[in-house]
């Protein structure tokens, strides 16, 4: 009778040589403080932070979106259901787009997603019977619109000094 065995392997420990190694001439830079002591907050990594948040959620909604356009919804007909479609492929091929150039912190990203982040407000608020049942994702849309226009002030603030 045939017998397979499955061959044990033992992986090697990993060890890294430059681990524990300390450069000569290279030391971490202290956190910057203001003069009564307090620390210095950074903004650019706070957009940074922001960035990268507002890339998972756009990533999010475009799986969605492709999630809505490959199992389309029951009882959709008419000029609805068109309207629907061009939306959500739109959404589709924009909101991914734009996720990945937020998650690259790139400019390019910033717009893409400020395009997005407009057009998805003005379809919910022009058609209501169609998309009206989002205005959580509006207020969520202004809401990040306005972060990044608070962000970007404190960052160009800071860059100014």
């Amino acid at each position: 009778m045939f017998k397979f065995e499955i061959p044990q392997f033992k992986l090697p420990k990993l060890r890294l040589p430059m681990a524990g190694m300390k450069l000569p001439g290279f030391r971490m830079p202290a956190p910057r403080r203001h003069s009564d002591d307090r620390p210095v907050t950074d903004w650019t990594h706070n957009l940074v932070l922001f960035f990268r948040f507002l890339a998972l959620v756009q990533l999010a909604k475009g799986m969605v979106h492709w999630g809505l356009l490959l199992s389309p919804a029951e009882g959709m007909t008419g000029d609805a259901a068109g309207e629907f479609l061009a939306a959500n492929i739109y959404f589709a091929i924009l909101d991914p787009v734009a996720g990945v150039g937020l998650w690259l912190t790139s400019s390019w990203g910033a717009v893409i997603w400020l395009l997005a982040a407009a057009s998805q407000i003005a379809i919910c608020v022009g058609f209501p019977e169609i998309f009206g049942g989002l205005w959580w994702l509006v207020a969520f849309e202004a809401l990040a619109i306005l972060g990044y226009i608070f962000l970007t002030w404190k960052v160009a603030q800071i860059s100014d000094d």
